[in-house]
């Protein structure tokens, strides 16, 4: 990165309440990718009711961060999944519900719906497929993760769910807080096998 870049990054940087949130979101988080292309180790992040599907589309994207960055972001994401899936395996669905962005209100129901939503469940086991690339669109990071969920009823019906949930974060930049850089379920694409 030249001087000039450099300095310019750090000028908006301190000159924050000059710009638009918006645009500066996006300077920042250009200026941190450059930053992190020469330091390498410098700014890294240290089912709702099956048959419901959540369907808002990740914004267009932006930019493709590069992917050796990326894999510690990708292994967040799948994580997330796991332990969404760990949680209602244990019944705990208050923590399944605050896996979802908005705490909770990206699965578009209150609650005691998505509680509801696994009365009859008695076991849920996941697969989860390989992550799609990594995007980014105004100050957020978006991961499609694929997943095969296993369920058997309190009756013990077996049942199989494909599709795959859109994760969401927010960047590395000043303002965000740690809760706001994690990964989120932010919409989900999940039908039954017939």
């Amino acid at each position: 990165m030249s001087k000039i870049n450099l300095y310019l990054c750090i000028w908006l940087k301190q000159h924050r309440t000059v710009i638009g949130v918006i645009l500066l979101a996006m300077l920042i988080t250009a200026c941190n990718s450059s930053v992190k292309s020469q330091l390498p180790i410098a700014n890294r992040p240290s089912a709702e009711n099956l048959s419901h599907t959540s369907n808002p589309a990740p914004p267009a994207a932006l930019a493709t961060q590069n992917a050796a960055d990326t894999k510690p972001l990708e292994q967040q994401a799948v994580q997330v999944i796991h332990e969404y899936y760990d949680a209602i395996a244990r019944q705990d669905y208050k923590q399944a519900y605050l896996a979802w962005d908005g705490d909770g209100s990206a699965s578009k129901e209150s609650f005691e719906e998505f509680k509801q939503g696994f009365a009859n469940t008695a076991s849920v086991a996941e697969e989860v497929g390989e992550p799609g690339s990594l995007e980014g669109a105004a100050g957020s990071s978006y991961i499609k993760i694929p997943v095969t969920v296993t369920t058997v009823t309190t009756n013990g019906t077996p049942q199989r769910f494909h599709g795959s949930y859109v994760l969401r974060r927010v960047n590395d930049v000043p303002s965000s807080t740690p809760q706001q850089r994690r990964w989120h379920i932010y919409s989900a694409n999940i039908s039954q096998e017939k």
